[in-house]
């Protein structure tokens, strides 16, 4: 089953057993008829992955262990794609996500999923969450710089009727006061009220069917309904990421690009304001121990913890190994052989496994001159 990528899922690849583990990520299309080409150029790199396992078992065995990818590329799913796949398949698990961004073309056999796309996507100035809600429909759209996907939820009322028990999809919201215990929602006739205490039912029903998708989310979350539900919707809620500002109106029969374009322009805000956040911590912490720019001190604290915040400058690489239990750095001028990679990418990703915020930043906003500048825990 195709899902979209949560960043609880980074924790089961992470955690994988014993390889193989076939990595397989491919830049898709959205529109017809570009994604025809996307179910062509899958086929190619399973037949690369195909090559690279029969180096180390027999042909017939490679062909068996990838059959789950060959059923997904007959699939009828490819017109439903965003600008990212990503395909793990192991002896003992598999997965494939959409996503919201663009991935490079890769195949990877190793004894490990390779990730590091996916951090990439956890950065915390390169996701947020819609949740759209009307009376009949509630959904919830995943987003990135490059556009919003929706994401298939379990556990969560489809819609009034369904959360309350009530099948009368005659009721209408259309507010007929203030917000006193009495205040009523008319429909359209006798008996058609919504009352308050009715929505909170429904508001709940959604937050508590919404909590296992987004127990170890920390991605700003959008409110997409209208005004009159935003502050009982806020009454309900739990998750803290939910931001002050929404989207007012109906978005029951708004795509996922209508709700993009309605979303970016407010989560700029909020990822700018982050991140102004975070460069004034770290001018006022530089030069006391608990903030550096300095790699070869941010890479001991980014594999021990001790990185609450990473800023990183856009488009800026160091080539090099780090060791990822001591967190000792080897530099390289350029990279000198496959083994080699962007040190700063390496960082990034086990500050993220161990709860950091990592923001990517145009270089002329970065607080320093160094591509990265760390704030401490400690």
């Amino acid at each position: 089953m195709i899902q979209t990528f949560r960043a609880e899922d980074l924790g089961q690849l992470l955690t994988n057993g014993p390889g193989p583990c076939v990595s397989i990520y491919l830049p898709t299309h959205r529109r017809h008829p570009d994604w025809k080409q996307d179910p062509v150029r899958f086929r190619s790199l399973i037949g690369q992955a195909e090559e690279l396992l029969a180096r180390r078992y027999r042909t017939a065995d490679a062909k068996i262990f990838l059959e789950p990818l060959r059923k997904l590329e007959e699939e009828r799913h490819w017109e439903y794609s965003l600008d990212g796949l990503g395909v793990f398949l192991s002896g003992t698990h598999n997965a494939v996500f959409r996503l919201p961004i663009p991935v490079p073309e890769i195949v990877v056999v190793a004894d490990t999923y390779h990730t590091r796309p996916l951090f990439r996507f956890l950065h915390a100035n390169r996701r947020y969450l819609v949740l759209a809600v009307s009376q009949n429909a509630v959904g919830l759209y995943q987003g990135s710089p490059y556009g919003a996907g929706a994401v298939e939820l379990r556990g969560v009322p489809k819609n009034f009727g369904e959360a309350l028990g009530v099948p009368d999809y005659d009721r209408t919201f259309t507010n007929s006061g203030g917000w006193g215990a009495g205040s009523v929602f008319h429909g359209r006739g006798p008996g058609k009220e919504i009352r308050k205490a009715e929505l909170l039912r429904y508001f709940r029903a959604i937050d508590r069917g919404l909590r296992d998708y987004l127990r170890e989310e920390r991605a700003p979350l959008l409110l997409a309904a209208v005004k009159y539900c935003h502050p009982i919707y806020r009454e309900a809620n739990t998750y803290v990421g939910l931001n002050p500002e929404g989207l007012e109106g109906s978005f029951e029969r708004a795509n996922a690009e209508e709700v993009h374009k309605a979303a970016w322009p407010i989560v700029t805000g909020i990822f700018q304001s982050q991140i102004d956040t975070w460069v004034a911590r770290y001018e006022e912490r530089a030069g006391t121990g608990l903030a550096s720019d300095a790699l070869d001190l941010i890479a001991p604290a980014a594999v021990t913890g001790r990185v609450r915040c990473l800023l990183v400058a856009e488009g800026e690489t160091v080539w090099g190994l780090l060791n990822r239990r001591t967190g000792e750095l080897t530099r390289h001028e350029r990279q000198e052989g496959p083994e080699d990679g962007d040190v700063i990418d390496d960082i990034g990703e086990e500050a993220l496994k161990r709860g950091a915020d990592v923001y990517e930043l145009p270089r002329a906003k970065m607080p320093t001159l160094s591509p990265v500048a760390a704030i401490f825990r400690f």
